[in-house]
């Protein structure tokens, strides 16, 4: 019975847990669209203060084109007056590659140039000349170069352009220093019909891969509630969603570009140009006459409490049920709990590694009395072992009977076979969130422990971790009673071998959870064996 649950266990882990970092992902497909909804409870827009109308700004006259630069503690962003839109949108904060030295770059314009550039608008139409003048046209510029601290913490750019016939299209921006948002005003004039603002190509993707290594990446939206996402390999052709728009956003497992507009009740397109290249846009219309819409854009990490503060929704794209193919309300039930508490801990004590450590402590309190119970099963069963394999040679030619006599030998003793590996089952939900939440949420993305161990999130460089996890298995093991027959003994000596190796290119803090809870459990069952063991777990001796 021991080694089913032996088996059980092995199955959970290793099939459940290490399939997704083990077996590598197969090539991602080209690129194609549908769209599979989640439901989520309605979320009402947060409405943005309306900036200072437009009125009748003074004419610009366009000039060569122009790239100005806006800085910020968070980011540095440069724009281009051909099309208005961004060239460059780089954090501050966040750094990639090998030495983890460059700042990620949420956009850059690919080498052939970006189908659809951020913040472009497509005015759909017969018009090529207003079409052309407003999606590539010289704009002119009001404003320069801005450089935002606490002490100028806001700063606008004003782009214009004009075509012959009188028509005026005009993008205000409107940034701050210490937010990734920026408040966008689209006026026009003289213009009537559908028209598209753009979040551009890849804008906020910066790491592709399938759903088995990074989670989802692509076009995300929240239409009338509910989450929306559009997975490129089936954006065949271009996808619109109508109704009440909280955003529209690109997103990978770290990082996401949004459109969020004030009057919900517009659409949203999503599109692809070619293999990892997508974008998406709101879609809404202007009368004829002068019209404003307003907008705002978010282009940064998805830190949980940023977007939260946001009251939009967008926390949705962190997904804490991701695990291997999809999201299960399980884990989320479990891991979002779990990252709060993390987060808290780490207000107090400044280090999330030392936070793993106090959550992986009070997880195992909370589990004391199951554990203990399950210490005094393993100990009843390793007792009756010999009763055990009596019966198993009496009855080796009868399968119903000797069922029989165990299930009376365990009812008689009050032991539950099953009972010694409930603890290493409990573990396994919290190791699933703990892998989750340390694999999705970028507060824990090149957070830092002790000495070597810059980066929880990543293995750990040195395999010292690992290696520490495997001794403790093995004394776990020397000191847990066992039903098992010798071979049997020697063959789960391998298990901490396994577990070594795959543990080796688990994320770090993983490792650690998993080396503390080894260690927490050890002293529990030193504890448990030595001084709160019952003297008689066994009274029958019979058959």
């Amino acid at each position: 019975m021991e080694r089913n649950a032996v088996i059980f266990l092995v199955m959970s882990v290793i099939i459940i847990i290490v399939y997704s970092l083990v077996v590598p992902p197969s090539p991602p497909p080209v690129p194609k669209p549908s769209a599979s909804t989640v439901d989520e409870k309605p979320a009402t827009p947060q409405r943005i203060a309306t900036p200072r109308a437009e009125g009748e700004a003074p004419a610009l006259e366009p000039g060569p084109e122009r790239v100005v630069t806006v800085e910020t503690d968070l980011y540095h962003a440069t724009l281009s007056t051909r099309g208005a839109v961004i060239t460059s949108w780089q954090l501050a904060r966040y750094t990639n590659g090998p030495t983890k030295r460059a700042p990620v770059g949420l956009f850059t314009p690919p080498e052939k140039g970006a189908a659809v550039a951020p913040l472009a608008v497509v005015i759909e139409g017969s018009d090529e000349a207003l079409n052309t003048a407003v999606l590539n046209g010289p704009y002119a510029l009001e404003g320069g170069d801005l450089r935002l601290s606490a002490d100028q913490p806001t700063g606008q750019l004003r782009f214009e352009v004009r075509t012959p016939s009188g028509q005026v299209v005009s993008k205000r921006l409107t940034f701050h220093h210490d937010s990734y948002e920026v408040d966008v005003e689209l006026t026009a004039r003289q213009v009537a019909g559908p028209y598209r603002l753009m979040l551009g190509e890849n804008f906020g993707i910066r790491q592709w891969g399938d759903t088995t290594s990074v989670g989802y990446v692509g076009p995300t939206s929240q239409v009338d509630g509910k989450i929306i996402q559009d997975k490129p390999s089936k954006l065949e052709q271009p996808v619109i969603h109508a109704g009440r728009v909280a955003w529209t956003a690109l997103q990978d497992k770290y990082f996401l570009a949004a459109l969020i507009p004030q009057e919900p009740q517009v659409a949203v397109v999503a599109e692809r140009f070619g293999d990892r290249r997508v974008t998406a846009g709101l879609q809404d219309t202007v009368s004829g006459e002068t019209g404003t819409r307003r907008y705002r854009l978010y282009a940064g990490p998805k830190e949980y409490d940023r977007l939260g503060a946001m009251h939009v929704g967008l926390d949705a794209t962190i997904d804490f049920g991701w695990f291997m193919f999809g999201s299960w309300s399980l884990v989320r039930l479990i891991a979002e709990p779990l990252f709060l508490i993390l987060k808290f801990l780490h207000a107090y004590l400044g280090n999330y590694g030392v936070a793993i450590i106090s959550l992986t402590a009070l997880i195992k309190i909370v589990f004391i009395p199951l554990t203990h119970k399950s210490y005094v099963s393993m100990r009843a069963m390793s007792t009756l072992q010999p009763q055990l394999q009596a019966l198993q040679k009496k009855y080796k030619h009868d399968k119903a009977r000797l069922n029989q006599e165990l299930m009376s030998l365990y009812k008689t003793n009050k032991v539950n076979p099953l009972g010694g590996c409930l603890p290493m089952v409990l573990q396994i939900p919290f190791f699933v969130a703990f892998f989750n939440i340390l694999y999705t949420t970028i507060e824990l993305r090149q957070a830092p422990f002790v000495f070597w161990i810059t980066d929880l999130s990543d293995k750990d460089p040195s395999y010292v971790l690992p290696v520490l996890m495997g001794a403790t298995m093995v004394l776990q093991q020397k000191l847990q009673p066992t039903t098992m027959d010798p071979k049997q003994a020697k063959l789960m000596l391998l298990m901490p071998v396994v577990f070594t190796f795959f543990f080796l290119s688990f994320p770090s803090g993983l490792v650690l959870y998993w080396m503390v809870n080894n260690l927490l459990s050890i002293l529990q069952q030193y504890v448990t064996m030595k001084y709160l063991m019952p003297q008689a777990v066994v009274v029958s001796k019979g058959h």
